[in-house]
């Protein structure tokens, strides 16, 4: 499967189910962000555990907000060489030791970036 299909997929079952986030993809990792009901969040976190696929998932942080971050986007997307050098560095780690060092706020940071020059340019 590509990522343009997982990609195609996340948007018809998010947009079904009133979920937005943003996807960020490595040459072999990925980093997600997922908004939504809780239930709903659960739902489809729960389904990307049971996927065989996926390997290795570590749910980095819950937080409940008063709005979404990407209310736009059933799943927006970005790759690892958009990330810039020292993010993708610090992504490429096969491990953190502890979820507070994996860079969540950067990451989300550069996802509404990307969020945002997308926006810019199909408004154009």
């Amino acid at each position: 499967m590509h990522v343009s299909d997982i990609i195609a997929t996340a948007r018809q079952h998010n947009g079904a189910n009133d979920i937005t986030g943003f996807l960020i993809v490595g040459s072999d990792w990925f980093a997600q962000v997922l908004e939504g009901e809780a239930q709903a969040i659960t739902s489809l976190f729960r389904r990307i555990l049971a996927d065989r696929r996926h390997i290795h998932v570590k749910l980095v942080e819950t937080r409940f907000v008063r709005e979404r971050l990407f209310p736009d986007w059933a799943m927006g997307y970005s790759h690892g060489p958009m990330l810039g050098t020292p993010l993708s560095a610090i992504l490429q780690r096969s491990a953190f030791d502890s979820a507070l060092d994996f860079p969540f706020d950067r990451i989300i940071r550069h996802a509404q970036k990307q969020a945002e020059i997308t926006r810019l340019s199909t408004d154009s």
